[in-house]
Order: structure tokens, then C-alpha cells, then sequence
């Protein structure tokens, strides 16, 4: 497993944000930031996802105007923010903010003010904002897939019927179970990481964000049974694949991290937790396929009902 180390010029930009009284998103501060963790409808956007990957984007945090203002380093991105309002309102004036970390980034002497993350209906707010000359943009292959849950339980049609066939076949196995993870046996996923990872290049995972393995050893830490719900797919008495899930409100649970060392392990998982666990939502979001042509096509070939564009806001300072 490789280790993620920042660059110099990001660790001297780190301590003038720390020396304004930003605070590292860490495993402690879960439940400091819970007023804001079901403010986004992004899954990349949650604070459960900024904390697992702390030791890739090194994200550190200041509350400002009452809003969760965050940024980000990453050796092989330019430094970004995002911006989460308080769970209970969502009517901030944006042009005091924008002034603020404008301001924060100029004097950290960042080329601009780069924010991530931001819902489409949102996108006319920064657009109205006055000073600051404005570019947007977003990439579908960080479009977020977000489906039904009927239709990815229900899978009727003809279209569906060797999904059924293949489902109803792995069901009537009699050396798997499903299991629930707790906080007693979620160590259980690095081990089944482990073996994913040995059979990877460390490259491939750092081309796109960074160590998945070391997200996964911060979730089984964080891992709280009253926020996250996590399934083990047992074969043969040993854990053999694991999904991890968060219910974000009354009708969209993410999924986050999930990985399989038998075909298809992953995908059972998903249809058993929607079927029998988490029934109750209207949808569910499993994220980007980071334009990977194998991970497009799969998620693809599941039925998303649509994908949520996450746009980017790059202002001029």
C-alpha cells in the first residue's frame, strides 16, 4: 500500500489555513459537523466521504456565516472548496461568502477560487454573485448515478428476466449468507479490501483519488451503526464481499464502498440491501464512473433513472 504525501507548496498553503483557524477533517469531527452531513445530495459531497478520505485530500474546515466551508489538497488536483449550509435552512445570502473565501484564498495566494460540488439548481445563486468575474462547468464523467429503487428491486420486464434468472439461481445457494456488519466485525471489509488490492496496481487507485484501502480502515473506524448500514455476503462461513451504505433522508441512501472477491458479489449485495434492508427510500446514489469505459457500462446497464451533475464554480480573484 502506498502512502499519499502532500507536495511542499500544499503544506505551507495548509498552515496559513490552519493559522485562520481551519481545523483538519478528521474522525473526530463527525459528530462536531452533523447539522451538515445531510445537507448535500451528492455523495462525494458527504461528510462521511470527505472524512474516509482524509488521507488522500487532507481537507481541513472553518465554520463561516453559520456554513461548513471546506478545502482541499491533492497532489494531482488544484486546491478546491466546498460549501455545505446548515441541515435545518438553506437561505444564505452566497455574496458574503464568496467575499470571505475570495479574501481567505487570495492571501493564501491560490489562482482562484475553485468550489466543487454544487447542485444544479444552485448554480444560478453563484451566478448572481458580484466581483468576481465566473466560470462553470461540469463533466459527465463525474456525473452521479442516481436510481429508482423500485426498479433496481423490482427488475420487471423482459429486459431484466437473466438478471432475475441469475439472482433467483445465486439465492438458492446453500454455502452463502447475508450477514449484517457491525461495529464487532467491520474489520471484516479490510481484509476483503486487502484482497482486492492485491490484485491492483496502487496506480490505478491513485489515478483517480488515492489509497482506498486507507479510506476503508477510517470507515471501520467511524463506522456507527445508528448512521451507516454495511452487509457481508458470507460464502463458504468467511466474508467474501461487504457493501456500506448511508440513509441520508426519508428518500436517498448513498452507497459508498463496497468490494467482492467472488463475480458479481457486489451487485447481489446491492439488490439484497435495497430488497430486504433499506426498502423504504426512493433512491439511491452509487456515484461516477470517473469516465472508466468497464464502470460506465455497468452502471449503465443497471437502469439509472438519471444523472446528477455536480457543477464546478471557479471564480477570478
Amino acid at each position: 500500500m502506498e502512502e499519499q504525501y502532500l507536495s511542499d507548496k500544499h503544506e505551507k498553503t495548509i498552515s496559513f489555513f490552519k493559522s485562520e483557524g481551519f481545523l483538519p477533517l478528521d474522525n473526530k469531527s463527525l459528530p462536531l459537523l452533523h447539522k451538515y452531513k445531510h445537507s448535500s445530495v451528492f455523495q462525494e459531497k458527504s461528510i462521511t466521504v470527505f472524512i474516509a478520505w482524509q488521507y488522500a485530500y487532507f481537507g481541513h474546515y472553518k465554520i463561516i456565516n453559520d456554513c461548513l466551508c471546506s478545502v482541499f489538497f491533492h497532489n494531482t488536483q488544484n486546491v478546491y472548496w466546498t460549501i455545505h449550509r446548515p441541515r435545518e435552512d438553506s437561505s444564505y445570502p452566497l455574496q458574503p461568502l464568496i467575499d470571505t473565501l475570495g479574501m481567505l484564498s487570495k492571501k493564501a495566494k491560490l489562482p482562484y477560487l475553485q468550489i466543487k460540488f454544487i447542485e444544479e439548481h444552485l448554480i444560478c445563486e453563484y451566478q448572481e454573485v458580484k466581483g468576481f468575474p465566473l466560470q462553470t462547468y461540469y463533466s459527465e464523467d463525474s456525473s452521479e448515478y442516481a436510481y429508482l429503487l423500485k426498479d433496481l428491486t423490482n427488475l420487471a420486464g423482459n429486459v431484466n428476466s437473466n438478471k432475475r434468472s441469475r439472482i433467483k439461481k445465486f439465492l438458492e445457494r446453500q454455502d452463502i449468507s447475508i450477514r449484517p456488519i457491525t461495529k464487532q466485525n467491520v474489520g471484516f471489509c479490510i481484509d476483503i479490501e486487502s484482497y482486492w488490492c492485491s490484485h491492483q496496481d496502487c496506480s490505478y487507485c491513485f489515478s483517480f483519488f488515492g489509497c482506498e484501502k486507507k479510506a476503508i480502515e477510517v470507515i471501520t473506524d467511524i463506522f456507527d451503526e445508528s448512521i451507516h448500514y454495511g452487509l457481508f455476503l458470507y460464502e463458504n462461513e468467511e466474508p467474501a464481499a461487504f457493501i456500506i451504505s448511508e440513509r441520508i433522508n426519508e428518500n436517498l441512501s448513498f452507497t459508498y464502498f463496497g468490494k467482492s472477491k467472488i463475480s458479481d458479489g457486489f451487485a447481489y449485495l446491492i439488490y439484497m440491501m435495497y430488497k430486504d434492508h433499506i426498502n423504504d427510500v426512493a433512491y439511491m446514489n452509487i456515484n461516477e464512473d470517473m469516465g472508466h469505459p468497464g464502470i460506465r457500462r455497468s452502471k449503465r446497464l443497471l437502469g439509472p433513472y438519471e444523472l446528477w451533475n455536480k457543477h464546478v464554480a471557479v471564480f477570478e480573484i
